[in-house]
C-alpha cells in the first residue's frame, strides 16, 4: 500500500495558482475542464468546457470583483457550489484575490450555514443559482442578510436573485475590470477548507494537496490525452486531489458530474477516450452491475473509502485497473492496487 500524505520538498509554494499559470503559458486552447451535455436539467446552465485561458480568465476576473470588496488579506470566501466550473474559478479567484476558500456541501442546513457565516468575520460568498431542487445562491443571501460579515455575494447562472451579484455576464465578458492588486502571502500559502453539514471542518495545505495529486498522476500513469472523470459530490481533500488538482498537474481534461447521473456517466466514457474513473465505494457494486467498472475505456477505477474496508472483490475483466484510496484522518490517503 502507497502512502500519499508527505508533501514533497519541491512541492513549497506550488498550488493552483501555479499550475494555471504554467498551463496558460504552454497550452493557452487547451481544454482543461468539461460538463456534462444535460448539466441544463439540473442547474440551468448547459454543459460547457474551459480552456486553460479561458479558466484563468474568469478567476481573474472574479478575483478582481472580490478584491472590490476591501476585505482584509486571509479573509473567508464561502463558496456553495457543486463540483464543476463555478467551484473551480471561485477557488481560483478566491485565491487570485488573497481570500480562503471555504468549500461548503450542498447539503448544508439554515441554521448551519447561518452559524458559518457568523463565525467566519468579514466574508464574501460565491454560489450557484440553482443545483436540482437547491437554490444555493438564495440561501447564501438570506444567511448573509442576518450577518453583519457578509461583504459581497455574487451567483452563477441565469436565475440570480436580488441581492446577489449576477456573475456571469461579468466574468465571461467584462474586460474593464482591472486586475486584482497583487496579495502579500507567496503563493500556495493560503490553502483551503471544507466544512460539512456536521460541522466537521477540514484544512488543506495546498502543498498536501499537490503531493496527492503528485503520487496519484504517478500509480495512475494519466496523460494528457487522457479524461479524468470524477462522481465525487462532497467536497474535500480526496475529491480536489484527485480531481483539479490531478487534473491540472497531469494536462488531463476533468469532467466532474456535479449530480450523479448515470446516463452523464456513460456518455463521458462513450467517446472512445482513455479515462479514469474516481467513485466512492459504496457505488462499486452499481458500477459492476451496469458494466462501467470494466468497460473497454476504463483504465483506471480509483474507489474511494471513507471507512475500513471489508474483503474486496476481485477486479472485472477488462483492460484497466482497480485502486482503492483509503481515507485516514486528517488529508492522509493511500492507496492499493487490486488484484
Amino acid at each position: 500500500m502507497l502512502p500519499l500524505r508527505k508533501p514533497e520538498q519541491d512541492l513549497d509554494g506550488i498550488g493552483l495558482e501555479a499550475l494555471v499559470s504554467v498551463a496558460v503559458a504552454t497550452r493557452p486552447d487547451h481544454e482543461v475542464l468539461r460538463e456534462p451535455a444535460r448539466r441544463d436539467i439540473w442547474s440551468g446552465v448547459a454543459g460547457a468546457s474551459l480552456s486553460h485561458s479561458g479558466l484563468d480568465q474568469r478567476a481573474r476576473r472574479l478575483a478582481s470583483l472580490l478584491a472590490m470588496s476591501r476585505l482584509p488579506e486571509r479573509s473567508k470566501a464561502l463558496i456553495l457550489a457543486p463540483m464543476g466550473s463555478e467551484q473551480l474559478i471561485a477557488i481560483l479567484a478566491a485565491l487570485h484575490a488573497g481570500l480562503q476558500p471555504v468549500l461548503l456541501p450542498l447539503s448544508v442546513g439554515g441554521q448551519a450555514l447561518q452559524g458559518l457565516f457568523d463565525a467566519a468575520g468579514p466574508c464574501v460568498g460565491i454560489a450557484t443559482s440553482r443545483c436540482g431542487d437547491l437554490a444555493p445562491s438564495r440561501m447564501l443571501r438570506d444567511a448573509a442578510a442576518r450577518s453583519f460579515n457578509a461583504r459581497l455575494v455574487c451567483g452563477f447562472g441565469p436565475d440570480v436573485p436580488d441581492g446577489v451579484v449576477p456573475l456571469d455576464n461579468i466574468i465571461v465578458s467584462n474586460t474593464r475590470l482591472p486586475d486584482a492588486p497583487a496579495r502579500l502571502s507567496p503563493s500556495g500559502l493560503l490553502g483551503l477548507v471544507a466544512e460539512t453539514s456536521t460541522g466537521t471542518r477540514q484544512v488543506m495545505a495546498e502543498a498536501e494537496l499537490m503531493a496527492a495529486a503528485v503520487a496519484l498522476a504517478r500509480v495512475t500513469r494519466i496523460g494528457t490525452d487522457g479524461r479524468l472523470l470524477s462522481t465525487m459530490m462532497s467536497p474535500g481533500f480526496c475529491a480536489l486531489a484527485s480531481g483539479p488538482y490531478l487534473a491540472l498537474l497531469s494536462g488531463a481534461e476533468y469532467l466532474p458530474l456535479g449530480l450523479f447521473s448515470l446516463s452523464a456517466l456513460w456518455a463521458g466514457l462513450s467517446d472512445g477516450r482513455g479515462t479514469t474513473l474516481v467513485a466512492p465505494a459504496g457505488i462499486e457494486d452499481a458500477l459492476r452491475a451496469a458494466g462501467i467498472a470494466g468497460h473497454e475505456t476504463v483504465r483506471n477505477l480509483l474507489l474511494v473509502h471513507h471507512a475500513a474496508p471489508g474483503r474486496l472483490p476481485r477486479r472485472d475483466a477488462g483492460p484497466g485497473r482497480v485502486l482503492d484510496i483509503h481515507v485516514h484522518g486528517r488529508n492522509e490517503l493511500a492507496i492499493s492496487e487490486r488484484e
